[in-house]
């Protein structure tokens, strides 16, 4: 039985941080471990990774799924399927002597707890006012930017104090506290006067194609994959090729990704008052000022730390610029469909991702050609979805609704 249904601001704000962040934790905190895993495992490193790449096509299974459920039986309901599944996934992952059997449950557990990153989102659109969304939206992505910092930190000192699995009895530990917080604290939020949901593909079909729609689905996936490369790459470059221990290369990708604070910070200053196109385009010109001092510098000093970590600050203080205000953008104009577009609008995100992902499996070698080359890539796309999109996009997807 719900204890309370007129939380205050700052309980809503938490526990919609608990419920978006699930996710991104669950990719950070077990990064450190990677190489000992592979080898408790007796698996390659390319396996290994396909725990992240597939994760990221999960979390896109996921996001098409949730938003049009969400629509039609209520937020709270698919909060706690999912929630569940999370939790029974994240057992299995750490229980598993078999990689086949933990690649499967990292699947699971990304379509269960990526529920929290669409309807926690959707929550905020059914309950505040635009302004107070895009604070909330601001503060939530720059609190999320901590768990690449923290996450890590955590998983190294679990890994070094009981073993790689115990990043995953923590993950347990973390979806059974948000299934408590879902089951006594949190309402149904969708609106009483939301129209009954209609054909959800044809929906999509709108949708996708809509010029304003596709300006920041496409963006926000372009953009995460300027991150990704360093996500899924990192950890074996940094430990196996540049020989830091899992402590400190838990240090170093907490100092590289502390951009995402910084430039969520700066939105959550600034985006309210400049709106979130102002931002985007900042955002597009630090990024690729950031990817391609990234590729001139790991060309010209490869095996240093440090040509890796100055240019990935940039990029990352435009990610966290770029991911809430295409969120703020593409939220507005939908009204009772809140859930299906935010659906739609992620799962164009994670598929994105989950390609990126699958070529950085398959060109990995050990160097930083690949994260590199891929990250500039992105960049390009990024800027072009940008520059090529202005023109034709227009708010009257707001006939959708």
């Amino acid at each position: 039985m719900i204890k309370n249904t007129s939380l205050p601001l700052w309980a809503w704000g938490g526990i919609v941080l608990l419920l978006v962040c699930l996710s991104r934790i669950s990719i950070d905190i077990y990064l450190p471990s990677l190489p000992a895993m592979a080898d408790a495992l007796h698996a390659s490193d390319a396996q290994l990774q396909l725990t992240l790449s597939l994760f990221m096509a999960g979390s896109a299974a996921s996001m098409l799924a949730c938003g049009p459920l969400a629509d039609r039986w209520g937020r709270r309901p698919v909060l706690l399927a999912g929630t569940g599944i999370f939790v029974l996934a994240s057992i299995a992952c750490s229980v598993t002597s078999d990689v086949h059997v933990l690649i499967a449950a990292r699947v699971l557990q990304a379509f269960g707890g990526c529920s929290g990153t669409i309807i926690g989102r959707v929550m905020v659109r059914d309950r505040f006012d635009p302004a107070t969304q895009a604070r909330m939206l601001g503060r939530i992505s720059m609190v999320m930017g901590l768990s690449p910092i923290l996450a890590p930190l955590a998983g190294s000192v679990l890994d070094a104090a009981f073993g790689w699995r115990a990043a995953f009895g923590a993950l347990c530990l973390l979806g059974a506290l948000s299934l408590w917080l879902i089951i006594v604290y949190v309402p149904e939020t969708k609106p009483a006067d939301a129209a009954p949901p209609g054909n959800t593909l044809a929906l999509y079909r709108r949708l996708l194609g809509d010029a304003y729609f596709l300006r920041y689905a496409l963006a926000i996936g372009c953009v995460y994959c300027t991150y990704f490369p360093f996500i899924a790459e990192s950890s074996v470059l940094l430990q196996r090729g540049m020989h830091l221990s899992p402590g400190a290369y838990a240090l170093v990708f907490g100092l590289t990704v502390s951009g995402y604070i910084a430039g969520s910070s700066l939105f959550r200053a600034l985006g309210p008052r400049l709106g979130a196109d102002h931002m985007l385009g900042v955002a597009v010109l630090l990024n690729v000022a950031g990817a391609a001092s990234l590729l001139l510098a790991g060309t010209l000093a490869p095996q240093h730390v440090a040509s890796l970590v100055a240019p990935m600050l940039l990029v990352m203080v435009s990610v966290g610029m770029a991911i809430p205000a295409c969120q703020l953008a593409v939220l507005q104009p939908y009204g009772a469909r809140a859930g299906s577009a935010s659906g739609l609008f992620f799962f164009v995100q994670m598929a994105i991702t989950a390609v990126c992902g699958a070529v950085i499996a398959a060109i990995t070698d050990g160097s930083e050609k690949p994260l590199l080359w891929v990250t500039a890539a992105a960049s390009g796309a990024f800027a072009a979805v940008w520059l090529l999109t202005k023109s034709r996009a227009s708010v009257a997807a707001a006939s959708l609704t």
